[in-house]
């Protein structure tokens, strides 16, 4: 306190210089209005709340801003995350048709048929085949099933890189069938023919009708006539064997057929009717194999 009014007093010093040459004033005058002065002036100061001291601002780097955290409450409160659209899964391609195409079971022939897939229809494609073109799609007369169409006339429409490669089943034994080629020739009073047959269907064979034929002169070699044990264990024996009157499923057997006289060298076909009951009844099924009669 004594440092401050020393301070005023030397201010208010230089005012009293300059009072002192205010006319009329006296010297007793001019002190009492000095001390009157400095007086006021020092209550003032006493009554003045005291200054508070002041921090020097914090040094932020550049873009301070970028980095540091705000502090409003209102900014930090939680508040709820941002959600996406939904997004709507990929649509699956469409197959059509430009000619009626069969739909199976699995990929070929081989395999029961399902449907005619018609142009103007189209359908889902939910797999590729392993199998060269075909398409695994989605039965557009039951959706809950599935086939297998081939792609020679088809058209699939949209993203087909990303369908699963599916392998289809084994065909299915078919119901009739069999091998046919000619094995070989022997001479046992007469020239013969051996023909391999073998059972590929499910079913067994257990006779057969026999019809051979000269195709150069339409000449008759043998039959056509109901043979009841047309299968022969071994395919040169002399005399013939009677054979076998079954050919189950998977297996291999002969037909020994004796030839009439014939021109060598000419065509000939041996078409075979093999059928599943005795003297050729029940379901039957007819093949043919080509061969060329031998020189004399």
């Amino acid at each position: 306190m004594n440092t401050t009014r020393a301070l005023i007093t030397s201010v208010f010093g230089l005012s009293v210089l300059a009072a002192c040459s205010a006319p009329g004033a006296s010297e007793a005058e001019i002190a009492a209005r000095v001390d009157a002065a400095i007086q006021q002036t020092i209550d003032a100061m006493d009554t003045a709340a005291p200054p508070t001291a002041t921090q020097p601002a914090a040094l932020l780097p550049p873009n301070a801003s970028d980095t540091v955290a705000p502090t409003d409450t209102a900014a930090s409160a939680p508040t709820s995350a941002p959600t996406s659209a939904p997004t709507e899964p990929p649509s699956a391609p469409v197959v059509s048709v430009s000619l009626t195409t069969n739909c199976r079971t699995g990929p070929g022939e081989a395999y029961p048929f399902v449907l005619y897939f018609e142009p103007g229809q189209s359908a889902q494609v939910t797999g590729r085949s392993s199998v060269d073109n075909y398409w695994y799609i989605t039965n557009p007369q039951d959706g809950s099933e599935h086939c297998w169409l081939w792609g020679q006339y088809a058209t699939v429409q949209g993203n087909a890189g990303n369908l699963p490669v599916l392998t289809p089943p084994p065909p299915p034994a078919p119901r009739l069938d069999f091998t046919l080629y000619r094995h070989s020739f022997s001479e046992c009073g007469e020239t013969r023919v051996s023909l391999v047959v073998v059972n590929k269907s499910t079913s067994t064979f257990r006779s057969g009708r026999i019809h051979v034929e000269d195709l150069d002169n339409g000449d008759d070699l043998h039959g056509p006539r109901l043979d009841e044990h047309p299968f022969a264990d071994n395919p040169t024996s002399c005399p013939r064997d009677q054979g076998s009157n079954s050919l189950p499923p998977g297996a291999t057997a002969y037909l020994v057929i004796p030839l009439s006289e014939f021109e060598g060298g000419h065509n000939a076909v041996a078409n075979i009717r093999l059928c599943t009951d005795d003297e050729g009844g029940g379901e039957c099924l007819l093949k043919s194999a080509f061969f060329q009669l031998p020189e004399g």
